[in-house]
């Protein structure tokens, strides 16, 4: 399906004539629409109003805050690597989540290490590692009712580097506060906006669902340094606009640190609610001290239930 640039396609309609002009000064760059879009505005479809909803959406955000209130198994993997992609030391396991709608625990059914994944006592040697632990694992019985508040404190140390990545995995696109790079993040705001190129397509999901496609991409006549979010692509289901995948990479390399992290989400309904199922990651980092490090890690989440479980025999609970 061909792409028609709407700087010269909908300024021949005269329906969506003045939407473009302001579109086009919003962005100060190129935005594509696919015909099928094209044909969707001309019924109605507000590419303003759906750029809003890129930009304000919070649908993503709860479906992760979802998975806290739900029984559910889960797959993980994670690897590090050396810079020559050879293994240097791996990870796997089968855990299962356990949930009562308000407190839940961790439960390990499987768990293989090779490498030194550990230090003494089973600390993490690795970056990856404890990014991995800190974002999907439950270490003890945690009851929602005691941390509801636990995103508005102050975070210092690596609890405030967990609380932006946070940010940049659930809000792509908005500032992050990162010494260097937290304004380079924010790819609406009048400063960012020329430097990418815009579209949206109709396509459908793997399942068949009809969606919009909304792509960021770098524009090719800009240096490197000048961005932070090189792709970003949000696919939102046309009926309720729920996000149900997100794909993106970031890329900076600089003095302090270098980074390059991609993220690939999907999305499943539960019920009536919505969870991620499948995450996969992929990241360098090359911070002061330490040495550089590549790791991988993919989360499968599966048999979601919306109530309590028993913990079967042979079962124990994470350390």
């Amino acid at each position: 399906m061909q792409k028609l640039v709407v700087l010269c396609l909908l300024l021949s309609t005269q329906f969506l004539s003045a939407q473009t002009d302001s579109l086009y000064q919003y962005f100060g760059g190129v935005i594509y629409l696919d015909s099928m879009t094209v044909t969707a505005s001309r019924s109605g479809f507000d590419v303003a109003d759906f750029i809003d909803k890129v930009e304000t959406d919070d649908s993503f955000y709860k479906s992760f805050k979802n998975i806290r209130i739900l029984s559910y198994s889960a797959e993980n993997q994670i690897f590090i690597k050396n810079d020559k992609n050879k293994i240097r030391a791996d990870y796997y396991s089968k855990t299962k989540q356990v949930s009562d709608g308000n407190c839940r625990e961790m439960i390990v059914d499987e768990e293989k290490v090779n490498g030194d994944f550990y230090k003494k006592k089973k600390d993490y040697r690795y970056y990856t590692a404890k990014l991995f632990d800190r974002v999907f694992y439950t270490e003890e019985k945690v009851c929602e009712d005691e941390n509801e508040d636990a995103d508005n404190e102050s975070p210092s140390g690596m609890e405030k580097h967990y609380q932006e990545l946070k940010k940049l995995i659930f809000s792509p696109g908005q500032e992050a506060n990162v010494p260097l790079i937290g304004k380079k993040t924010a790819i609406f705001t009048e400063d960012m906006r020329p430097y990418y190129s815009f579209s949206i397509q109709s396509k459908n999901y793997q399942d068949g669902t009809e969606c919009y496609v909304f792509t960021a991409t770098v524009r090719p006549e800009f240096k490197e340094d000048k961005t932070v979010i090189k792709y970003l692509e949000t696919w939102f289901r046309k009926d309720n606009f729920q996000i149900t995948a997100r794909n993106y990479r970031l890329k900076y390399f600089s003095l302090p640190f270098d980074f390059e992290v991609e993220m690939k989400v999907k999305l499943t309904k539960v019920g009536h609610l919505f969870v991620p199922n499948q995450i996969d990651y992929k990241g360098f980092f090359d911070i002061p001290l330490k040495k550089a490090e590549y790791g991988e890690f993919s989360v499968r989440l599966y048999d979601f239930l919306d109530s309590p479980q028993r913990r079967g025999d042979g079962e124990k609970k994470r350390d």
